[in-house]
């Protein structure tokens, strides 16, 4: 029996969801949408990883070339407004607004792939257009808003309960479980393990391709010029309209640097970079006085080719690898999760529930989490992690 089969029930089912961000927050909400009832699992609670900061930008990279990871950009993108407009999320301008993004160009190289991807019709002028502002265009109907908030708002829905432990193992079957740290083991007809790099501390899941990536963002005073801003900037960095009278400014973008504690020198570069590209608004700030009332540390993480993991686990100690029984990824969204993790959930829902998929078979392939087994052993047919 396969783990599509077991999960077949149109009836819904138990599904445990390891993790409270916005990956696990969405795959519960779209589980449960579908007559599922979702334990979620999390030792810190609702969006204290990565999904924790203050605030985030609904975005996405648009290209002329539509290959399957810049078609997935632009398709999620969609998918995440026709999510927040049917959520009616954000409802109050203390959570964010939906009023555009502008994307400054911050090189020609940018400049010329912006203005081709417009130019061409590859992204539609009801996604992209010219901004009002000098250099720069803006995707339409994306925003900024408080990503704890909106975790919390889909995670609020009577299918679904939030368990505060850790899981310490997962096992495949039917039922598949997982053993969490106080109350044991528990069972369930679909287990999607959706805990961003720390998903490598479980057993059997160390060889996945992940990045952990260092972002530092600075939270700024806001002042009497600053609280009339309406709307998110990306430049190199990203600058967003106050809320709770701060601005976030940020963020850094580190590889190699593991160090969970926040630096002056982060604050430094984060406005640095926006005094270079943004100088106006660095001066409106503040300039050398800008005050700086918080900052936090976040690792975003991405798989190595910038794609999400969504699909069932493949069991990658097998050769030719096989599908485990029950178990499923939605992982590695990178900087992107706000805007990618409402389409990867409904993919996981439909998958998981038996229905039709939302995307065609080619963006399904981009996702499989098996696609980085199949490449391994193009090059190393014996590999094993």
């Amino acid at each position: 029996m396969t783990a599509i089969d077991f999960a077949l029930p149109n009836w819904g089912g138990h599904a445990i969801v390891i993790g409270a961000g916005l990956a696990g927050a969405t795959t519960a909400r779209a589980l449960a949408e579908r007559g599922w009832r979702v334990t979620v699992i999390d030792p810190q609670g609702i969006a204290n990883g990565a999904s924790g900061n203050l605030a985030g930008v609904v975005y996405s990279t648009p290209s002329p070339h539509l290959t399957p990871q810049n078609r997935f950009y632009q398709t999620s993108y969609r998918h995440a407004l026709t999510w927040l407009c049917r959520h009616g999320f954000p409802a109050s301008h203390r959570d964010g607004q939906l009023n555009g993004v502008i994307q400054h160009f911050v090189n020609d190289k940018q400049r010329k792939k912006l203005t081709a991807a417009m130019d061409s019709g590859a992204w539609p002028k009801d996604l992209l257009r010219p901004a009002n502002a000098a250099n720069a265009v803006e995707l339409v109907g994306g925003g900024y808003l408080r990503p704890d908030r909106w975790c919390q708002h889909l995670l609020d829905h009577p299918a679904i309960v939030l368990r505060h432990e850790a899981v310490t193992s997962l096992h495949e079957g039917a039922p598949a479980s997982v053993r969490l740290t106080h109350s044991g083991p528990l069972e369930a007809n679909a287990v999607i393990v959706c805990a961003a790099g720390a998903s490598q501390q479980l057993g059997g899941l160390a060889w996945l391709p992940l990045k952990q990536i260092r972002g530092q963002v600075s939270y700024c005073q806001a002042t009497d010029t600053s609280r009339q801003w309406q709307q998110a900037q990306c430049h190199g960095g990203y600058l967003t309209p106050a809320l709770d009278d701060l601005h976030c400014v940020g963020a850094t973008f580190n590889l190699h640097d593991s160090h969970p504690a926040p630096t002056d020198a982060d604050d430094a570069e984060n406005l640095a970079q926006l005094k270079y590209y943004l100088p106006d608004a660095w001066q409106a700030l503040g300039g050398n006085a800008i005050a700086i009332k918080h900052r936090r540390v976040a690792f975003r993480c991405q798989s190595v080719d910038f794609l999400p993991l969504c699909g069932p686990l493949p069991v990658a100690t097998d050769n030719p690898h096989r599908t485990a029984t029950g178990l499923y990824l939605n992982l590695a969204h990178g900087s992107r999760g706000i805007t990618g993790t409402p389409l990867c959930a409904d993919l996981l829902a439909d998958l998981i529930s038996g229905q039709s998929l939302p995307i065609d078979a080619q963006l399904v392939d981009a996702l499989d989490p098996a696609r980085f087994i199949v490449r391994k052993r193009k090059k190393q047919p014996e590999w094993k992690p």
